[in-house]
């Protein structure tokens, strides 16, 4: 999804995409609850935040929910990342790895797996 504002820094722009996602989940969490009355665990997101340059109320939010252990961030690191073959001039066995992945999910599926 495109990014309402312009942002200064890559840094500034994974924060507001991990806080818009956090507000997603947060009101799809509230669905949830609501129609079928379930207690969710925290949600996983694969991201990451080096470099923090720049607070506002965004981070502070994020920095709540993650003492509260409702979001939980992980690192991906960049040569696992499925778009790194993609959006980078990256070296070839990179993009030989991302064709291996999507061989075996696209296997897998055949076989009656994922």
């Amino acid at each position: 999804k495109k990014q309402k504002n312009i942002t200064l820094s890559s840094t500034e722009s994974e924060m507001n995409a991990l806080s818009n996602g956090e507000q997603e989940n947060q009101w799809l969490t509230f669905l949830i609850k609501e129609l079928w009355k379930l207690k969710l665990e925290p949600t996983l997101n694969f991201g990451s935040n080096l470099k923090t340059k720049h607070l506002d109320i965004k981070i502070e939010n994020l920095r709540g929910k993650f003492s509260k252990n409702e979001v939980y961030v992980k690192l991906i690191p960049s040569g696992d990342m499925i778009s790194y073959s993609l959006n980078k001039a990256a070296p070839h066995s990179s993009f030989r790895k991302l064709q291996d992945r999507c061989l075996s999910v696209i296997s897998s599926s055949k076989m009656g797996g994922c």
